[in-house]
Order: C-alpha cells, then structure tokens, then sequence
C-alpha cells in the first residue's frame, strides 16, 4: 500500500512540475496594453541639425521609462502603463516615384546596438520603394555629417530629456508607435507593412511580433535566439509572435549560436522560413542584405515569393535529406554547410565548409562528412553578394568534440 501511495505522490509531483510556467516564455499582455500604441502619435519637426535632404527627422509622442525606474534593464521591466510619456527621434522616408494604387508598401526600421536612425539606410529603403519610419532607441537624435548627401556617418548623437538609455518595454512600444504613425500617412497602404530588426532589433522585432499584429510579417537579421537567463529578457516571446517571420543568420556570430537559434526556429509558431549563412558579416550592414529586401517585399507587397522553404532534415548514418516545401523563385543549387572543427573552442571561430547536396524531385540528400557535429542543408534560388539568397533546414547541433578551454579559476 505504501510503494502504491509513493507512485500516486510521485505522478502528481511531476504534473505540478510540469504545470509549472515556463519562467523563459512571456507573454506581450503583462507588459503591454496594445489600446496605449495603436493610437496616432503627435509628431513634429525635429531641429534643423537632425534634418538631412529626402528626408524628414521628427519627434514622435511615446514612451519613456519615469525619473524612478530603475529596473527598466532587467528581465524583470515595469509594464507600459507605469511609463511615462516620451519623445522619440525617428527618420521618415517617403519614394520619389509615381504612388501605386492604394499607396506605398512601409517598413519600420529597426537598428542594432551601437546605431541610430541612419540616414543612408533609411534612404536606401526608401530607393527600394517603401515608405519607411526608422526610429532611434537609445532616445537620442542623430547628427548627420553630410546634410546634402543621405549619409551614415554620424557626427554625434545628441540624447533627448531623460538622456541615453535602453528600455526595453518603452522601445518596443515606441515601435508599435511608430508603426502607427506610419499606417496614418497618406503615401502608405496600411495594409501593406512589415518590420526589418538588426542585431539588437532582431530581439526586439520578436517582442513586437508578439504586440503588434498589424504586419504583414517581420525579417529578424542576426539575432531573435531565445537566452536561457534570467537577467535577460530576449527571447521570451518567440512563441507568441502573430505574424509571419523569416530570419537571416550566421554560423560566425558573436551574439548568438546555432543552438539557441534552432530553438528560436522551432518555438516561433508563425516561422516562414529561414536563411543560415556562412560567415555572414555582423554590422549595420545587414540592413543591405538582398534576402531582406526580397522578403520585406513579399510580406508588403505579395508580388514576389518567400525564399525557398525546407522542412527539417532526416539523418539515416551518413546521409541527411529534407523535403522542399516550397521552392521560391527557383531552387538552382542545393549543398550541405558543416563544421568538423574539433580544434576550435570558440564557436564563432570554427572553420565551415560545404558539400553539394542532390535534388530529386521534392527531396534533397547530401552525404555528411566524416567528423560534422554541425550542418544544415540550404537551397538556393540565385547568387547575391552575401550569399544570402536561400532556404535552410533547422541545423543538427551536437556537442562540441573537442577540448574545451579551461575556467579560469
């Protein structure tokens, strides 16, 4: 009778563990109420020192964090309703070109650590057809180098009321703020929107894909992996995005790794599809990417295909194949991306290389190299500068073979 009570005690133990909230799952509602963000803000000019020729630096009503919060860069914010009204600088961009029917497609830009509201970037957008809002973060305003010449160069960075900062709950409203002001201007079809996050951004768009359904979709450039911290508040709402996403990213990053992107991949209930590169370059420059033009216009526009899409891969000893789930423009190669490197720790360091992989039909296969405890297959529909132009299977991630580095003690 004992042994069967213990087994009882034991079963429900672990439903009650299992019932348990996921303390790296969050959910937008705790910290944001939509009806606060989807108003129209008031905007005007910002000083003529901001101002740069094609376009129109602002200062848009938003949301700041009070004198007295203090915990506004932990995982653990205060909601949106505990924050105070703010301004926050943003660039606005509007085409030269004839308007089409209905309006222009728009583009929140979102930068990485480090940036601001870029001109050039914001221009270069612009030129691609999109009416965009680029907003600054860090509640500073750019000083362009060059007023004449849509220009990166920053001369400084001047901070508004409250002075430089990162609030995370704050910024991701202003987004959705400055989503807002976009769909009310006149050139733009407010159906026709999507968001661009770099880095940093990329965090951030999965936070705002989980606030802001009214996008078409969202390209996450770099980042968007889920952090198993509890000081750190990115990554906890992947599994709650409401709109279509596609990711850019690297073997080589920095910031993040194979392994916690592959969790972002298949938490995100609303992944489209994914490009994996590598030795993709990390800086601002992702904002050039032609994978991310190509998908920000399928998500506003519906005039082109996503890139092409593979479902996960089967591996049968040393052979691994996937389905083609969709094949985008055109699938004209297919190769396998692996690392073997069982001599460098540091992940971003390891040296990759690619086998070619069989199309036969809707199924891809490629032979896996002796000693890969990384790889992934990608499909590519053409060339582009980055490399960036395909679809890749979710990465097999097993444990690093060699040694590792010692702790400092």
């Amino acid at each position: 009778m004992k042994k069967t009570v213990s087994i009882v005690t034991a079963g429900l133990a672990a439903t009650v563990l299992s019932a348990q909230p996921d303390p790296f799952k969050e959910y937008p509602e705790k910290y944001w109420d939509f009806s606060m963000v989807e108003k129209v803000p008031a905007y005007r000019e910002a000083p003529a020192q901001h101002q740069v020729k094609g376009l129109r630096g602002v200062l848009v009503e938003g949301f700041g964090p009070k004198a007295d919060d203090k915990d506004f860069g932990t995982a653990f914010p205060k909601p949106l309703k505990e924050k105070t009204k703010a301004d926050f600088f943003a660039y606005i961009g509007i085409p030269s070109t004839p308007m089409p029917k209905g309006g222009y497609p728009g583009i929140v830009l979102i930068h990485g650590g480090g940036g601001t509201a870029f001109p050039g970037w914001t221009k270069m957008w612009v030129d691609k057809g999109f009416v965009v809002v680029a907003i600054d973060w860090y509640n500073t305003m750019p000083v362009p180098k060059h007023k004449h010449i849509p220009t990166n160069s920053i001369a400084e960075r001047i901070p508004l009321p409250g002075g430089k900062r990162q609030d995370h709950i704050s910024n991701v409203a202003n987004m959705a703020v400055a989503h807002s002001l976009l769909r009310s201007l006149k050139e733009v079809n407010p159906e026709k929107t999507a968001f661009v996050g770099l880095s940093w951004g990329s965090w951030y768009g999965t936070m705002l894909a989980s606030l802001d359904k009214r996008f078409n979709g969202g390209v996450l450039i770099y980042c968007g992996d889920r952090k198993y911290h509890k000081k750190i508040f990115n990554g906890r709402f992947v599994h709650a995005a409401k709109i279509p996403l596609y990711w850019v990213v690297s073997t080589h990053d920095q910031n993040v790794n194979l392994r916690t992107l592959k969790d972002s991949f298949k938490t995100c209930p609303t992944i489209d599809t994914k490009s994996i590169v590598i030795e993709l370059p990390h800086s601002h420059i992702g904002f050039e990417f032609d994978s991310c033009f190509r998908m920000a216009k399928h998500y506003t526009t519906k005039e082109v295909p996503a890139l092409p899409k593979l479902s996960d891969m089967k591996v049968n000893r040393d052979t691994a194949s996937c389905k083609i789930l969709s094949r985008g423009k055109g699938i004209t190669k297919a190769v396998l991306c692996y690392t073997a490197d069982n001599k460098q720790a540091k992940y971003h360091l390891r040296k990759w290389g690619t086998v070619p992989a069989e199309i036969k039909g809707d199924t891809i296969t490629a032979k896996i190299p002796k000693g890969a405890y990384m790889y992934y297959i990608s499909a590519y529909e053409g060339e582009s500068k980055h490399h960036d132009l395909c679809g890749s299977t979710n990465p097999v991630v097993k444990p690093f073979p060699g040694k590792k580095p010692e702790k400092k003690k």
